[in-house]
């Protein structure tokens, strides 16, 4: 099921994730918060700073041309991620070969 997150620190971002059916964003997104790959996709390096928070938003908000950043949060989560935190967001990301 694809959803449109936004992503607020000191500015926004807009994208898209394939989730799983009943997978939980908030779980998902918390266990890449804190990795260096996610770093270099949204964020301002700022987190220690100001306080950043994630959000689906309506599918009326997607503006063409958001990226879609399933496969590159999976890549992260099978680089960097280990144990626990790996398996929720493999689990909460759709295979784009399914």
């Amino acid at each position: 099921m694809k959803k449109t997150v936004m992503y607020t620190e000191t500015r926004r971002w807009f994208f898209e994730l394939n989730l799983a059916q009943g997978a939980d964003l908030d779980e998902t997104m918390h266990a890449l918060k804190d990795t260096n790959g996610f770093y270099s996709y949204v964020d301002d390096c700022t987190s220690d700073e100001y306080e950043s928070a994630w959000h689906e938003v309506p599918q009326d908000w997607r503006v063409e041309g958001d990226p879609d950043y399933t496969e590159d949060f999976r890549a992260i989560a099978k680089r960097e991620l280990n144990g626990e935190a790996q398996e929720v967001v493999l689990s909460s990301l759709v295979d784009r070969e399914q």
